[in-house]
């Protein structure tokens, strides 16, 4: 699987013990962020796995509560649509260093520079790597870090942070700043990446798959095409029909930042130039799945991906249809509302193909080209619920 990016707010969760930050969207209010923070001054940055977040005005430092919601508003008007807000941590922008984590072959590769922060490209001479093969072998980073006291805390952090990393699979992660106080370093940026879709689910015990699991699984060791799905909730809401792994754990790392986790019902992706009837076979077995829950309740089912470098959009979109086409009546009685977010090649006909269907068969839906932002659709399937 290709690494993917979680959130800052994720990374941090998993990986410091003491983390306090709220992940923010626009309807969050100034009562929520007093109740956290207090009169505390606050740093505010767009959270959605994009880099150079200072030099684009993503980030927003030495704000009050008070101040945050023109922030927000302002930052949605232009397509951002997940933030994260943290206690501001002063300090001296000369303490700021640099430090990266990278699952290798042999180990763990480590990067290191005493001068990190926003400018932290023009000065690349000065990181230096070394790799140590595991958490409880550590003795090469001496090779990179000359400072005794800073040898010391960094090599702490490492040998708490990397099973923790192997743990949840995550493969990369990136510090910048990193500051340190004492024996303890204080990530003040992360960006990090993990090693498939499945890897969120790694703390759930084993189980006896589903039929609908086993159908997937028989179908992708039929063809070329990659073809996964994970039952996470059989009475979830929220139903994922995705292309890419990417999208997957994007999307679903967003419903759980908007309050909406016990709602997912699925992780899952196609990939690998799938034929029609290949996405036609998996689309099938997910709404089946999704129709065999009776709750009343409204539903939605979520048709997104990234920007596809090769993956036909509207032959992809031709198989979903059909299997759509074939229940129908049975989506209108469930009340699911379907929504579309897509790029690619043949992007324009393909998504023209899937709001003729949903029109003329007059299942409610929400249609966006790849200028949206991807986590956007899964903002309005909140509003829909």
């Amino acid at each position: 699987m290709a690494r993917v990016k979680i959130s800052e707010y994720t990374a941090k969760t998993i990986l410091l013990p003491d983390y306090l930050g709220l992940p923010a969207t626009i309807s969050t209010t100034v009562k929520d962020i007093q109740t956290i923070f207090g009169n505390t001054n606050l740093v505010v940055k767009v959270d959605q796995g994009i880099k150079k977040r200072g030099k684009q005005g993503l980030v927003k430092v030495n704000v009050t509560a008070s101040e945050m919601s023109s922030i927000l508003k302002e930052w949605s008007h232009l397509g951002w649509s997940s933030f994260l807000i943290e206690p501001v941590i002063e300090h001296d922008s000369q303490v700021e260093h640099y430090l990266a984590l990278e699952r290798v072959r042999n180990g763990w590769q480590v990067s290191y520079s005493e001068a990190g922060g926003i400018d932290v490209e023009s000065s690349w001479d000065s990181v230096h790597v070394t790799t140590v093969p595991s958490s409880s072998d550590l003795s090469a980073v001496r090779n990179i870090v000359k400072d005794r006291s800073e040898l010391s805390a960094i090599s702490k952090f490492l040998s708490e942070i990397l099973p923790i990393m192997e743990t949840n699979h995550l493969v990369f992660l990136e510090m910048n700043p990193v500051i340190i106080r004492g024996d303890k370093l204080i990530p003040l940026d992360m960006a990090c990446e993990v090693d498939s879709v499945g890897t969120t689910l790694a703390s759930i015990p084993d189980r006896t798959l589903s039929d609908s699991e086993k159908s997937v699984a028989l179908l992708d060791a039929s063809t070329p095409a990659s073809l996964k799905f994970k039952l996470i909730n059989p009475a979830g809401r929220i139903w994922m029909l995705l292309s890419g792994g990417g999208a997957s754990l994007v999307l679903a790392d967003e419903v759980a930042d908007q309050g909406m986790g016990k709602e997912l019902a699925n992780y899952g992706e196609y990939s690998g130039a799938p034929t029609d009837d290949d996405v036609y076979s998996y689309t099938k077995i997910i709404l089946g799945q999704l129709l065999s829950t009776k709750d009343p309740k409204p539903k939605a089912l979520v048709i997104a991906a990234g920007i596809a470098n090769f993956t036909d959009v509207a032959k992809t979109f031709k198989g979903i249809i059909r299997a759509l086409d074939e229940v129908k009546l049975e989506l209108k009685k469930t009340k699911v509302k379907v929504f579309v977010r897509r790029g690619g090649p043949n992007e324009a006909k393909g998504l023209q193909m899937m709001t003729d269907f949903l029109s003329k068969a007059n299942i409610p839906h929400s249609i966006h080209r790849h200028e949206t932002p991807l986590t956007h659709v899964i903002t309005e399937v909140k509003e829909y619920l």
